[in-house]
């Protein structure tokens, strides 16, 4: 499939995923987003990750590609309370549907747990960013490993005027300089290989130490444990975004509540 302007073909396994995002974007874009009356709140996003200690994204999320099936829930309600209740400062909702079972009505879904929400995709356009915030969102991620420099910068600049915060995925030092120039809110780094999916937090390590001040930070993938979390706080992370280990919790509240109490 011929993928749209400015989205890259990466010679990873992120291209299956981007195929599928582009060949939902016409239906998607015909049946349109609906009206949540919510405004998007970047300052809640912004506030809630410059808190002391490292703070935690809780993510939903029904499988994925490097783990297969984590959830049967349809309603993610529940489940967004518990991290609420655990102490989790933010959410991440995955709301890609072909590999991770989502769907932009999850956002909608978890309002009750009274967390700024991200938006997690795979955003390749304006009407996605635009969708996202009639959604409810208070966040979206744009990953800079399949956008062209000129269409990250239109996708973050429609972002911010919507007011959207704005958190932008790298995964080596290019990466990072490019996302730098388009003043982001907060960089994330993904510590997954993402030609084979392996996990090396030494990459979080290596570039958590090289953003400035005054930019959040926040560590991503293959967070499982209290010994992981105090790796990247070390470095200098402001946030953690865990999915995995907290999908195949039966107490996702108790879990976090035992890392917080671990770290402090």
């Amino acid at each position: 499939m011929r993928l749209p302007r400015g989205v890259r073909v990466t010679g990873t396994r992120l291209d299956p995923i981007l195929a599928s995002v582009v060949a939902r974007a016409a239906s998607r874009a015909k049946a349109g987003a609906p009206e949540t009356g919510q405004e998007p709140c970047a300052a809640n996003f912004r506030a809630a990750l410059a808190g002391p200690g490292l703070g935690f994204i809780a993510e939903c999320k029904r499988r994925a590609p490097s783990a297969g099936e984590l959830s049967g829930e349809a309603d993610l309600a529940a489940r967004a309370e518990a991290y609420a209740r655990g102490g989790a400062v933010a959410l991440s909702i995955l709301t890609e549907e072909e590999h991770f079972g989502g769907h932009a009505r999850d956002l909608v879904a978890v309002t009750s747990s009274g967390l700024p929400r991200l938006r997690k995709d795979f955003l390749i356009s304006s009407a996605m960013v635009i969708e996202s915030a009639r959604l409810g969102a208070d966040g979206v991620l744009l990953i800079c490993a399949c956008l062209d420099p000129s269409l990250l910068e239109e996708l973050a600049a429609c972002a911010r005027e919507r007011g959207l915060f704005t958190l932008l995925e790298i995964h080596d030092e290019a990466e990072l300089g490019l996302a730098l120039e388009f003043a982001p809110d907060a960089i994330g780094v993904n510590s997954r290989d993402l030609r084979d999916f392996t996990i090396d937090l030494g990459t979080a390590e290596r570039l958590l130490p090289l953003i400035p001040e005054g930019v959040l930070s926040v560590a991503e993938s293959g967070l499982t444990n209290t010994a992981d979390f105090a790796r990247v706080a070390a470095a200098g992370a402001d946030a953690a975004l865990v999915g995995t280990a907290l999908m195949r919790a039966e107490d996702p509240a108790g879990l976090l509540r035992t890392w917080r109490e671990e770290l402090s």
